[in-house]
């Protein structure tokens, strides 16, 4: 009696083990499995959110190309006037990326339908950062567009929502501001110093690597604007620029420096000589 009782709980405790074993294995590849899933997830939410971003900038870029010289970017902007895109209409610029925001919220539940991707964009208020410098302003309507001032800036805000049915996440929601600013710090004899700055208000260093900027000016009295021939930009660090003319401002008057990032948003600042 007492063998058979000794082989009974050896018996017990190795079907225990083999069930802890089984239970750990288990365990160790659902922890795996929503590890896995985890990172697919978060790689998609990420890759969605920086799209949409990119798609803000370009409307961001084709309204104010269209704002500034509709004809001169004609090979960007022809492509939308068949969505409504007018020269120098801020408002129609809005209504074309409406509708490019509509048919790109489409295109992505169709590339992620495998994951049951439920993707809404929609429209918020957006707060410019006091690094901008351009005060209490807050972005509404889609875009704002400052120009002409010393402190110019353009900006795109909008929110996205996200949920991925098929992969068990829900409630994913981002803001987004996009934007580029630019601000004259001074102007005078054959130099004009300016700085750029991005989005939340980054610095921006790749204006000569990535972007372009461009200096006109207009002389007191006149209201003719003239190209400035520029001889040379030297980037001297925390977005600040240096842009170096073959020839001289005027004593009075105006000038105006348009400049773009990478992305093609375009940034126009201006102010007065003398």
């Amino acid at each position: 009696m007492r063998a058979r009782g000794q082989i009974l709980v050896a018996a017990v405790l190795v079907v225990g083990l083999l069930v802890m074993s089984v239970l750990v294995a288990a365990y160790q590849a659902h922890a795996l499995f929503l590890r896995t899933r985890s990172v697919v997830v978060r790689e998609t939410a990420a890759a969605i959110t920086a799209d949409f971003e990119r798609a803000l900038a370009a409307m961001l870029a084709l309204a104010t190309r269209a704002l500034f010289n509709y004809t001169r970017f004609s090979d960007f902007t022809s492509r939308f006037e068949g969505y409504g895109l007018k020269p120098g209409d801020l408002d129609s610029a809005k209504l074309v990326a409406r509708r490019f925001l509509e048919e790109w919220e489409a295109a992505v539940r169709v590339v992620y339908a495998e994951k049951g991707a439920q993707v809404e964009w929609f429209e918020t208020v957006c707060a410019l950062p006091s690094e901008v410098g351009m005060g209490e302003v807050y972005v509404y309507d889609l875009m704002y567009v400052s120009w002409y001032r010393r402190n110019a800036g353009s900006f795109i805000c909008a929110g996205l929502n996200l949920n991925l049915t098929n992969a068990g996440f829900y409630g994913w929601k981002k803001v987004l501001l996009a934007g580029f600013s630019l601000v004259i710090v001074n102007a005078a004899g054959s130099e004009v110093n300016v700085t750029a700055r991005v989005d939340n208000g980054t610095l921006y260093g790749n204006l000569l690597a990535r972007g372009w900027v461009e200096v006109y000016y207009r002389e007191a009295g006149s209201e003719e604007w003239v190209k400035a021939k520029v001889k040379d930009v030297v980037y001297e660090g925390f977005g600040n620029y240096r842009i170096v003319l073959d020839g001289s401002l005027p004593a009075k008057g105006w000038v105006r420096v348009v400049a773009s990032d990478e992305r093609g948003i375009l940034a126009v600042a201006e102010v007065s000589l003398g």
